[in-house]
């Protein structure tokens, strides 16, 4: 994945930034049921320096074939690139379902060695009323969301003090 610039007009410093490992991956969605965060979409990570603030970044990928892999690369690319792991610190892997009916194979054996390189990977499934409606937060957030933003705020809790 690219480096991305990260906006001039963010304000305060986001606790988390959702990546797309892939466009149509669901940050947008994610970002907005959890609640707090950046939606950085598919741009690529965000481009920061030492003297900017701790980041971290939760990847977002389908729960497919292509978004699998996209997140395969991006894990690699994390572990791999020097210098990475003490600029961006990567909290896990969002799978989201990418239909109502069981991943295929070739993802879910994708997902379990995601579970060995990237430090959680987390499943969302699939909310048909979401096609529905034109605020993912009109529909609520699903017990996977509940339950993903409630690990991922003690998370980045630790570092960041009372703001949500």
């Amino acid at each position: 994945m690219p480096f991305a610039i990260i906006p001039q007009n963010l304000g305060d410093w986001p606790p988390v930034w959702w990546v797309g490992c892939h466009g149509g991956a669901g940050t947008s969605t994610l970002a907005r049921l959890v609640g707090f965060g950046v939606d950085f979409g598919s741009k690529g990570w965000p481009l920061v320096t030492p003297a900017m603030p701790p980041t971290h970044v939760v990847l977002v990928c389908r729960a497919s074939a292509a978004g699998t892999w996209a997140a395969t690369g991006a894990i690699e690319q994390w572990r791999s690139t020097p210098g990475m792991h003490s600029l961006t610190k990567v909290l896990g892997v969002v799978a989201v379902a990418a239909s109502p009916r069981k991943p295929p194979r070739i993802a879910t054996e994708r997902l379990q060695l995601l579970r060995g390189w990237a430090p959680e990977v987390w499943r969302v499934g699939w909310v048909d009323a979401l096609l529905a409606a034109d605020d993912p937060r009109d529909v609520g957030a699903s017990p996977d969301v509940e339950a993903l933003r409630t690990t991922i705020w003690k998370k980045v809790g630790a570092t960041r003090e009372g703001k949500r």
